[in-house]
C-alpha cells in the first residue's frame, strides 16, 4: 500500500494514517465509556462516579491533543492518566452488587482499549508495538487491581487482548509493506523514467521524419521533376532554405519563431508560421487566395503555430508537385475551442489509400504532426475533384481577468 508514494513520503504518511485511525477508534471507546458511566450514575451506588467521570473527559481531551501533536511527553501523559482512569472506571462499574456477574464484559473493556490505541502515536511499527504494548500491560494491571477490590470474579478479557493484537499485527503487516515498497521505488522510478524515454524519443523521431521531408526530399523531388535546364527561381529559393535550415545547428528544436521575429504588438496574422509558408509558397510560384478569420491565428502558442505553419506548407508544396495547377486557396477559421486552417485546390486529386509507401508529405509532414499537438487533419479528395484538408488545433479562448468584461 505504500507504492504509489515517494520514498521519502511513505513512512509519515502511512504512520499518519494510522494513528489518526487509532484515535477516532479511542475516542470512540472513551465516548462509550462515557455514556455508560452517565447511565449508571442514575444510581447513587458509589461516590466515585463523578470522578471516573472526569477521568474520562480527560483522557478523552489528552486522546484529541496527542492525535494533533504526537509527542513523547502527551504520550507519557495519556498512558498514566489513562491507567488511572481504567483502575477508577473498573472499580466503580464493577463495585455495584449484583449488576455484572464477571470482568470479561464488553462494557469494562471500553477504557482499556482505549488505552490500547495510544500505539497510533508511533513514528515507525517497531514504536508503534511498543507503545501499544505499554498501554495493553498498564490497561490490564489497573484493571486486575481494581477487580481485586472487589466481589466479581477476575476472568480474561478477550476484547482487550483482541483488539491489542489486531493493532499490533496491523503495524507490523504496515512496517513490512513499507520494506517492500521501499525495495520496488527504486524500480517504479526506472520504469516511469524508460517511459518518458520512450516517448521523447518517439517525438524527436516524428518530428525528425516531417522535418526531413520538409526539407530534404521534399527538394529531391523537385529536382527530379524539374525541366532540363537552369533551375526555376521557387527552386533555387527552397534549395537555398533547405540548406540553411539543415545547417543551422537548433533545427529540430521547438523555436518561438513568432516572438523572436516580430516585436511585441504587432500583427497577429502577419507574424504567424501559416502567413510565412504562404509567402514561401508564392515564391515558388503558386497563386495562394487566402480567406476567413486570420486574426484567429495569434490564439495558437508557439508550438502550435510552427506545427501549423509547417503542416500548410507541406500542403501547399503537395499542390504544387501533385495538383497539376497553380493556383490554391487557404480558409482559416475559429470557435471557442479550436482553430482550423483548410487548403483547397481544384487540381487531379487522389485516392489517399492508394498513394504509395514513398508519399510521406501528407502522413508524416501534415497528419502526424498535428495530432501529435491533439489536432485532427481530414481529407477530402479523389481523382479528378480536386483536394480539401482540414487542419484543427486547439487553441481555447482565454477567459477575462477579472474586473474585465467579455465583449
Amino acid at each position: 500500500m505504500s507504492l504509489g508514494l515517494p520514498g521519502h513520503l511513505v513512512q509519515a504518511t502511512l504512520s499518519r494514517a494510522l494513528a489518526r485511525a487509532s484515535h477516532w477508534y479511542g475516542l470512540i471507546c472513551l465516548i462509550g465509556a462515557l455514556v455508560s458511566v452517565l447511565a449508571l450514575s442514575m444510581f447513587p451506588v458509589t461516590d466515585r462516579l463523578q470522578i471516573t467521570i472526569a477521568a474520562i473527559l480527560g483522557m478523552g481531551a489528552l486522546l484529541a491533543l496527542l492525535a494533533r501533536w504526537r509527542t513523547v511527553p502527551l504520550t507519557l501523559a495519556y498512558l498514566i492518566l489513562g491507567a488511572a482512569c481504567v483502575y477508577l472506571y473498573t472499580s466503580s462499574i464493577l463495585g455495584m452488587p449484583d449488576v455484572f456477574p464477571s470482568s470479561d464484559m464488553f462494557l469494562i473493556a471500553l477504557p482499556k482499549m482505549a488505552l490500547i490505541m495510544v500505539g497510533g502515536a508511533g513514528s515507525g511499527a517497531l514504536i508503534g508495538v511498543l507503545w501499544s504494548t505499554a498501554g495493553f500491560v498498564l490497561a490490564e494491571a489497573a484493571a486486575t487491581l481494581a477487580v481485586a477490590q472487589t466481589t466479581v470474579p477476575d476472568r480474561p478479557d478477550l476484547f482487550t487482548i483482541v483488539t491489542y493484537l489486531i493493532l499490533v499485527g496491523v503495524m507490523l503487516l504496515d512496517g513490512l509493506t513499507r520494506r517492500t515498497g521501499r525495495a520496488a521505488q527504486p524500480a517504479i522510478h526506472r520504469a516511469v523514467q524508460d517511459d518518458q524515454s520512450r516517448i521523447l524519443r518517439h517525438d524527436f523521431d516524428v518530428r525528425a521524419i516531417a522535418l526531413m521531408h520538409d526539407t530534404t526530399l521534399n527538394q529531391l523531388v523537385s529536382v527530379a521533376r524539374a525541366k532540363p535546364g537552369p533551375l526555376s527561381r521557387g527552386l533555387e529559393a527552397g534549395l537555398r532554405e533547405t540548406l540553411q535550415t539543415l545547417a543551422e545547428r537548433d533545427w529540430l528544436t521547438h523555436v518561438d519563431e513568432r516572438t523572436a521575429a516580430t516585436p511585441a504588438g504587432s500583427d497577429g496574422w502577419l507574424a504567424s508560421a501559416v502567413f510565412r509558408a504562404i509567402d514561401r509558397s508564392r515564391d515558388r510560384g503558386l497563386v495562394v487566395d487566402i480567406t476567413g478569420d486570420k486574426d484567429a491565428l495569434g490564439r495558437l502558442d508557439p508550438e502550435s503555430d510552427r506545427e501549423l505553419g509547417l503542416a500548410v506548407q507541406q500542403c501547399l508544396v503537395n499542390v504544387l508537385l501533385h495538383a497539376g495547377i497553380a493556383t490554391a486557396e487557404v480558409v482559416i477559421d475559429a470557435d471557442d475551442q479550436n482553430v482550423s486552417v483548410m487548403v483547397l485546390d481544384a487540381g487531379r486529386g487522389f485516392m489517399e489509400a492508394e498513394t504509395g509507401s514513398d508519399r510521406l508529405g501528407l502522413r508524416q509532414s501534415v497528419r502526424k504532426r498535428i495530432e501529435r499537438l491533439g489536432g485532427s487533419v481530414v481529407v477530402w479528395s479523389r481523382p479528378g475533384a480536386g483536394t480539401s484538408v482540414l487542419l484543427t488545433l486547439p487553441a481555447p479562448v482565454a477567459a477575462p481577468a477579472s474586473g474585465e468584461v467579455a465583449p
